[in-house]
């Protein structure tokens, strides 16, 4: 009667112990992802002048990682900037969710004609793409224009689109704060540094 006992105890205990492993495995996968390329051919123009001061704070490379559970990483060139556009490159290091439901492989896109709004204090970069791992994406070979161009997705609780707000206030040069939703209404943000 007490080794049945003992034995249920320690099956229960490998029991929970399995249940555990299992259940932290995509935590301990996460620190193995891949981090964001570096895209080719990179230019960050210096802005003009004349522009607002606000606008000119956009400029350059920033770095950092979206609050997502796997802390999925990104670069963000703002390689040139207009009075109402910017021309950016967005890349993302391997994204994969705890439950394993979805994965995003390292890659990039540019933009050519990012939304640029500002007001005394702030500047924002917004622009919309198509769902990254789609064919949509894969058929403007990194070349992506920031508009909804229409983009549909076969699942019908997405709409294929990836929503993306970057801003940049003058009280904090050094620091840009984002926004991504995605078609399914889910939200991550992530604050990033100036790399140079």
């Amino acid at each position: 009667m007490v080794i049945d006992m003992s034995k249920r105890i320690l099956a229960s205990i490998v029991l929970f112990l399995v249940i555990i492993v299992i259940s932290d495995a995509p935590l301990i996968l996460s620190f193995n992802l891949e981090p964001a390329p570096m895209p080719p051919k990179i230019t960050i123009e210096p802005p003009d002048p004349t522009l607002p001061a606000e606008a000119q704070l956009l400029s350059g490379k920033w770095t950092g990682k979206w609050d997502s559970p796997n802390s999925w990483d990104c670069a963000f060139y703002v390689e040139k900037v207009d009075k109402e556009t910017a021309r950016v490159v967005h890349a993302w290091g391997e994204y994969q969710t705890r439950r394993m439901s979805c994965h995003c492989s390292p890659n990039w896109a540019r933009v050519q004609k990012a939304k640029v709004t500002y007001r005394e204090g702030s500047a924002t970069i917004d622009f919309t793409t198509p769902g990254y791992e789609t064919g949509h994406f894969r058929k403007k070979r990194h070349l992506l224009s920031g508009e909804d161009e229409g983009w549909t997705s076969a699942n019908p609780k997405s709409h294929g689109h990836y929503g993306f707000s970057f801003t940049v206030e003058k009280s904090d040069p050094n620091l840009m704060k984002g926004s991504f939703t995605s078609g399914k209404g889910s939200q991550l943000s992530i604050k990033m540094k100036k790399a140079d």
